[in-house]
């Protein structure tokens, strides 16, 4: 994938769509009083290349999380980016910039890589949040203790995967120490995916339900996995859909489901596709908005 050119990246930052979000992060910074971000980088995309076209990126200290599965050709990067000065500032809408970028080169046709993964609001970067974000990445097999990697981490795979992770799962996360993940959606916004406390997920019982809770890696139900399996295909569907609708989660909920007819092998691709198209216009012609 080739990097993009610091002058794309200054033509996006003059959009009122990047300008629009960049308030809304900002407003999310002084509501919950942030002073730190960290970042993850795929450096998959870009390698280290990618830190030539931040400002002061070439010592931009980063850090990398252990390689999660063998066949990647690179790792995963973390860059810890205070808040309280210019410097920190322009390296977070550079960011955001270069994140918006890839989400809108991401079109029918032609699939863009994404290098800017999960924003971590208050998360220095330790040991332990490493090995945690590498124990996220893995999952066991079906009926077995065999791990298979999870690509997490990308946008459009955790935006799936909020709608797959049940409420013990997302539990399981927010025991590692991660309470809220940002990242930028299929509509080009910075969205939150907020993890649960113990006693929502367990009102009741909660230290008893909690030394049951498994620790990683995942163990996911067959459904989970079938519909894991068709990510590739339902992030086709995304991808010519978002010029067209507001991805939603009645969008999700109609593109998963057939998705899961297709795993199930219950349905043709083609006939998902119709169906896909008949369920998002129905709500239309009653009036509601996506």
């Amino acid at each position: 994938m080739l990097l993009p050119q610091v002058e794309y990246l200054d033509d996006i930052q003059a959009t009122k769509q990047y300008q629009k979000q960049l308030e809304a992060v900002y407003q999310r910074i002084s509501d919950n009083h942030y002073q730190q971000l960290t970042v993850l980088i795929d450096l998959n995309t870009y390698g280290t290349e990618i830190f030539n076209v931040l400002d002061c990126g070439v010592d931009l200290p980063f850090e990398r999380i252990k390689r999660i599965h063998h066949t990647f050709n690179d790792d995963l990067a973390l860059v810890d980016i205070q808040l309280g000065d210019s410097t920190g500032q322009r390296i977070l809408e550079q960011l955001l910039a270069l994140a918006l970028y890839e989400n809108i080169n991401d079109i029918a046709g032609n699939p863009h890589s994404r290098s800017i993964c999960l924003w971590l609001f208050n998360h220095r970067i330790t040991e332990t949040i490493k090995h945690s974000l590498y124990l996220i990445g893995q999952a066991y097999g079906l009926g077995t203790n065999k791990r298979r990697y999870l690509r997490y981490w990308d946008p459009r795979v955790i935006q799936l995967l909020d709608y797959l992770w049940t409420a013990p799962q997302k539990l399981q996360i927010y025991q590692l120490g991660l309470s809220h993940i940002y990242y930028v959606d299929w509509n080009n916004k910075m969205k939150v995916l907020t993890l649960p406390i113990p006693n929502k997920v367990y009102p009741s019982n909660i230290e008893a339900a909690l030394e049951q809770l498994r620790p990683l890696p995942f163990r996911f139900n067959q459904q989970q996995w079938q519909l894991l399996e068709q990510t590739e295909w339902i992030n086709m569907i995304f991808r010519q859909l978002k010029e067209q609708i507001v991805i939603n989660a009645q969008s999700y909920e109609i593109v998963m489901s057939q998705a899961l007819l297709i795993a199930k092998r219950k349905m043709t691709q083609q006939q998902a596709v119709n169906n896909i198209i008949e369920g998002l216009e129905q709500p239309r012609s009653q009036g509601v908005t996506g």
